[in-house]
């Protein structure tokens, strides 16, 4: 995904590990969202980044529980291993990608399945100096974004929506506009391997020290996406 704007863009690419997650447990249209809170976010704009998060994925008919795994009293879920419809959010202030314009990043097997997605706090920031963007949203739109691409596998850029390559971000009404929402198939694609999901086995360790899983043998990662 990119952002286009006078000065700068924005590329959400997606990043491919050799390494695929299989099947545990899940069967019904609900996902267990893990968030690591690398950059510690005021626990307000967290929860209205999560509500946003949690809403556009509502609209698709899937519900998102959360577990904070920075709390002081970590969660069990925290140190466990993942199942199959639990995936990771690790909110970090910047990362290694080809241009500083990318705000988030998702690691796929090369099934196109994934567990865990990075994004990047200081470049939302960037975009709500240059554009006032709302931080909060933007964080939760994002994180819907890249969690869309866990679900949706590879290749998952469409025309319209939340999965748009492209936000215009000089357009504070229509970035507003409630318009950045899971299309109908999408929908129906998401939900179909959520259900999926409990026909298989298999888990994850979760792993906050890097956006790697461990124990996954992942070969170097491979990338893909658009190019500012």
């Amino acid at each position: 995904m990119r952002f286009t704007g006078s000065r700068w863009g924005l590329l959400l690419s997606v990043v491919l590990l050799a390494a695929a997650a299989r099947a545990a447990n899940g069967g019904n249209s609900k996902i267990t969202v893990l968030v690591n809170d690398g950059v510690q976010v005021a626990p307000s704009m967290l929860l209205q980044a999560e509500q946003e998060t949690a809403r556009i994925f509502r609209l698709a008919g899937i519900e998102i529980a959360w577990v904070n795994c920075n709390v002081e009293a970590e969660p069990d879920e925290c140190a466990q291993f993942l199942d199959e419809n639990q995936f990771v959010v690790h909110i970090v202030q910047s990362g290694l990608t080809r241009t500083k314009c990318v705000l988030g990043q998702s690691f796929l097997g090369e099934d196109g399945t994934g567990k865990y997605t990075d994004v990047y706090f200081e470049r939302i920031q960037w975009a709500h100096r240059d554009f006032d963007a709302d931080v909060a949203l933007l964080l939760g739109r994002v994180s819907a974004h890249e969690l869309g691409h866990l679900l949706l596998g590879s290749n998952a850029h469409s025309n319209v929506g939340i999965m748009k390559p492209k936000w215009d971000l000089e357009s504070p009404r229509r970035i507003d506009s409630g318009t950045l929402v899971f299309t109908k198939q999408q929908s129906r694609l998401m939900k179909t391997r959520i259900a999926r999901n409990g026909q298989n086995g298999g888990v994850l360790r979760t792993s906050f020290d890097s956006a790697r899983p461990e124990g996954s043998g992942a070969s170097p990662l491979r990338r893909q996406g658009f190019l500012p």
